[in-house]
């Protein structure tokens, strides 16, 4: 009977007709049950319970799609969440997927095994009371939901801080299920910015409590780019959070950035980095970098100790930056340290700034300089206005500075200072000097960005090689175009000088020097001036002189301008004028030991490319008068003088005649046989007329006896 029944087709028949109506059936029943459970009254109830006391409200589109398969799964159109008291949007998702577990349909707490979020769009600011926008959604405390896995994807989100608004574009969040009390996410992003977009991913693993969360190994990397180079960041830290007190906690954060410009290279380390809903601290912050290439290194370290970030004003109890810097030639080494504060309304501000420096030699002997020592203080009211106020020591000798920066809108830049030092010995730095030859314009004035310059200068003692200024005191003014001195005064060559000093930067740069010294030394004056020393005393000097050129030569050839000299005391070297008097002898001077001795020399000369001219230059001793007109080759070095000494006892006497060519240093000195016989024909005439001058003039010379 029993095979006969399995061997029914009609039994067959009937077992599959009722097991697929049984199942159709029970298909009805579960899409019924899904369709209740999951109706967008009861959606819209869940949905709005789980705000709470939020005072928001949620909608979406009315249009609701219900899948079975492989879950029961919602997929809801444009739903926003609106601000507090109001409907505008907080929060807008494009489109939101909810798969449910099968239990959750006759289960009193439901089991969310996919949760899909695609397209959200959110902004995330602080507001009047100092807490965050979305504050109030992530601490409601939501019905018994279980959540497996939660996906977020193609999500923007707007961060609007105190310094700007950032974008975070291609958001997405890849959380999945938890195991054994873990839960292993991944997190990643674009943040577009204008100059330094960076692509950034994160990953960890999530662990939950009743009182928050905690990720006990967090990493999270970022690449990114700044004017063409490439940037690199990564990061491991342990993080905790905590709701109530909407407190993040970094704990062990280790960072690491490279970047290929200047192949700039960065570690750091902070053992507590605390983020709460007004307040940032952080413990300490050390880290160490380096930077730049084999010809021209950089390295150094920067301490962070107790930062606070507390209603709108940040502080840190100190700070310490190393720095150094070495090439093939020197090594430079700066330190700045001490506290800060910043506010909103007025900046960054430090009222104990201490700063060190100094640069030393590589591979040869010591030589150290910019040695400095300064304590002082420091504020930044923005980036378009700074000032700061230093005292100590500059190359071991005391020293005051004073800085303000000003950019105002339609201005140019302008940086103003103020230096004041006991003693400055320019020696350690005379090698680079000379070494820049006819670029002698400093290069870093070139830079378009930076400002212009006035500065107040005011120094005791100024040393050069073979030259020392007293009293120094001046205003610099320098920008792309020139550097001027004004106002020059200083104690220089035993006397006081005043007058002005500039510098064009044109190609070769140019030149413009106004000086009036009173009480001088004439001798090394005209000697850094021209290379010309044969005049020696103590006077005054009128100084006006332009010229453009790269080295000493071409100076020379294009120099212009005037010379005005009144000499007391002294002597013109090369040259015995008594001697030649008294006997009409003329000796070369090769050992520079003649020289006529006077009590007053004057000079004006005007100066034509390079070539002084003078006429009716005067020299007065006791015993001689010396008129003389000429022109001296700066460049060449090389001068042609005609001259007349008077028997200055006897003013009525014929005067000498006096020829001087060829080189400065070594000029031929003869008698101007021309203008003494002037007029005579014969020999014998000449003859008597040379007896006769030199006669007249000994005998004056000869004092007379009582």
């Amino acid at each position: 009977m029993l095979n006969r029944l399995l061997n029914s087709g009609k039994f067959w028949l009937k077992i599959i007709f009722f097991g697929l109506l049984a199942s159709f059936l029970m298909f009805v029943s579960l899409y019924a049950s899904v369709y209740h459970f999951l109706s967008a009254e009861r959606i819209h109830q869940f949905a709005q319970e789980s705000l709470g006391q939020t005072e928001r409200s949620i909608r979406f589109d009315k249009s609701i799609t219900r899948n079975l398969l492989p879950r029961p799964t919602i997929t809801l159109k444009n739903l926003i969440i609106s601000r507090p008291h109001t409907t505008d949007a907080a929060i807008h998702i494009k489109e939101m997927k909810i798969g449910l577990a099968w239990q959750s349909l006759w289960a009193d707490s439901p089991v969310i095994e996919k949760w899909v979020v695609s397209g959200a769009d959110a902004t995330l600011q602080r507001t009047q009371d100092g807490k965050w926008s979305l504050q109030d959604i992530w601490q409601q405390q939501s019905r018994n939901v279980n959540l497996n896995r939660l996906i977020i994807e193609n999500s923007t989100l707007r961060l609007r801080l105190i310094n700007g608004e950032y974008l975070i574009e291609q958001f997405g969040l890849n959380a999945k299920a938890p195991d054994s009390g873990t839960r292993e996410f991944s997190v990643s992003g674009n943040f577009n910015h204008s100059k330094i977009p960076v692509s950034w991913k994160g990953s960890g693993l999530l662990e939950t409590a009743t009182n928050g969360w905690k990720i006990p190994k967090f990493h999270l990397s970022a690449e990114g780019r700044l004017n063409d180079e490439t940037i690199k960041i990564i990061a491991d830290s342990a993080l905790a959070w905590q709701p109530k007190q909407s407190s993040l906690q970094a704990n062990n954060l280790a960072l690491r950035a490279d970047s290929s410009y200047q192949d700039f290279h960065l570690t750091a380390q902070v053992p507590r980095l605390t983020f709460n809903t007004d307040h940032v601290f952080v413990d300490t912050f050390n880290s160490a970098f380096t930077a730049g290439s084999e010809a021209s290194q950089w390295s150094g370290s920067l301490k962070l100790d107790k930062g606070n970030l507390l209603n709108g004003e940040a502080s840190l109890e100190g700070f310490k930056l190393n720095a150094n810097h070495r090439t093939a030639q020197w090594q430079t080494n700066l330190s700045v340290s001490g506290p800060l504060v910043w506010q909103k309304t007025d900046g960054l501000k430090s009222d104990a700034i201490h700063i060190t420096t100094m640069q030393d030699t590589v591979n040869r002997s010591p030589r150290p300089r910019y040695i400095s020592l300064l304590d002082g203080s420091f504020s930044l009211t923005d980036f378009r206005h700074w000032q700061g106020k230093f005292n100590g020591y500059f190359d071991r000798q005391p020293a005051a500075l004073s800085l303000k920066y000003s950019n105002e809108a339609g201005e140019v830049p302008l940086l103003e200072a103020g230096l004041a030092l006991q003693k400055l010995s320019l020696a350690p730095y005379w090698e680079d000097l000379e070494a820049q030859s006819g670029n002698i314009y400093p290069e870093f004035l070139n830079d378009d960005s930076l400002p212009d310059i006035e500065a107040q200068v005011k120094i005791d003692s100024m040393n050069f090689p073979g030259l020392q200024l007293e009293n120094v005191e001046t205003l610099i003014s320098a920008n792309r175009q020139h550097i001027a001195f004004t106002n020059f005064k200083a104690g220089l060559y035993g006397g006081q000088t005043e007058g002005g000093i500039s510098m064009a930067n044109t190609t070769p740069i140019s030149y413009h020097l106004q000086q009036n010294a009173q009480g001088v030394q004439i001798r090394p004056l005209l000697q850094d001036l021209f290379g010309f020393h044969s005049f020696s005393g103590t006077g005054d000097a009128v100084i006006d002189l332009t010229s453009k050129g790269q080295d000493r030569r071409s100076l020379l050839q294009l120099l212009d301008g005037t010379l005005s000299l009144n000499v007391s005391d002294g002597a013109w070297h090369g040259i015995d004028m008594n001697n030649i008097l008294q006997s009409g002898n003329i000796k070369k001077d090769t050992e520079n030991n003649l020289q006529t001795p006077f009590h007053r020399f004057s000079l004006h000369s005007v100066i034509e490319k390079g070539v002084s001219h003078h006429v009716n230059t005067e020299l007065l001793s006791d015993s001689v008068r010396v008129i003389s007109s000429g022109f001296t080759n700066l460049e060449k070095q090389e001068l042609s003088e005609e001259l007349l000494i008077y028997n200055a006892r006897n003013p009525d006497s014929r005067p000498v005649p006096l020829k001087i060519k060829g080189s400065v240093h070594n000029p031929s000195i003869t008698l101007d046989y021309g203008q003494l016989t002037d007029g005579l024909s014969t020999p014998q005439e000449k003859q008597k007329a040379l007896e006769e001058t030199f006669r007249e003039q000994w005998n004056w010379l000869i004092p007379r006896r009582k």
